[in-house]
């Protein structure tokens, strides 16, 4: 397999039950619920924003930077991000 489907498809596995994971609540409001071993599990593959985007839409990704408001949340809605020198998520806290 090459070098560029390789980091596809391990994305793609990975993205696939982390995704099913994040379940929205009936109606217009969503609740996001992170199951922690699946979230770290997903973060040792260092997604890129985009790939965490699209895992995890129910969480809103704060990038280091970026300019958030401080209320305070009692769901798993809100991750900064800490990034490596790639620029891919590498850690980070739930706030």
């Amino acid at each position: 397999m090459n070098t560029f489907f390789r980091p596809l498809l391990l994305a793609l596995l990975v993205a696939a039950p982390v995704a099913a994971s994040a379940q929205p609540l009936a109606g217009n409001e969503l609740s996001c619920s992170v199951e922690r071993s699946s979230f770290a599990r997903f973060l040792a593959g260092k997604p890129t924003p985009v790939e965490f985007r699209a895992a995890y839409s129910c969480v809103t990704l704060i990038l280091p930077g970026d300019n958030a408001t401080t209320e305070m949340r009692t769901d798993d809605s809100r991750y900064f991000a800490e990034l490596d020198a790639h620029g891919r998520v590498v850690g980070g806290s739930f706030h």
